[in-house]
C-alpha cells in the first residue's frame, strides 16, 4: 500500500464529515457495531427534504420508454382486456449519473 493511499484512509472520516456533514464515527460502537437508529434520529431527513434533494439531483427521473411494437405483439396474443404495456427503464441516460447494469 503506498503512502498516499494510507494517508487517504487515515483521513476517511474527516473526508466523509466534510462531504456529507455526518460524523459517522460518533455512531460506531465497540468492535464492528454501528447504531443506525441513533444516526437516523440525529441526522435523518424529513420527507420534504428528501424530495428536494432527490429533485435537485434528478433522482427518480430515469426515462421510461414504451416499447410499442412489443406491447402490440403481446396484445395480439392476450385475451381481451389483458396484456400489459411494456416499458424499458433507460439507465444509460440516467440524469442522476447512477448506472445499474
Amino acid at each position: 500500500m503506498n503512502t498516499g493511499y494510507r494517508d487517504l484512509l487515515r483521513r476517511k472520516s474527516e473526508i466523509m464529515k466534510m462531504a456529507v456533514g455526518i460524523d459517522y464515527g460518533s455512531f460506531e460502537e465497540k468492535n464492528i457495531s454501528f447504531d443506525y437508529e441513533k444516526m437516523m434520529l440525529e441526522v435523518g431527513y424529513s420527507l420534504d427534504e428528501i424530495r428536494e434533494i432527490q429533485g435537485d439531483s434528478a433522482v427518480g427521473s430515469t426515462p421510461l420508454i414504451e416499447l410499442k411494437n412489443l406491447t402490440a405483439l403481446i396484445r395480439q396474443f392476450s385475451a381481451p382486456g389483458k396484456g400489459a404495456r411494456i416499458f424499458l427503464k433507460d439507465e444509460a441516460v440516467n440524469p442522476s449519473g447512477s448506472f445499474k447494469a
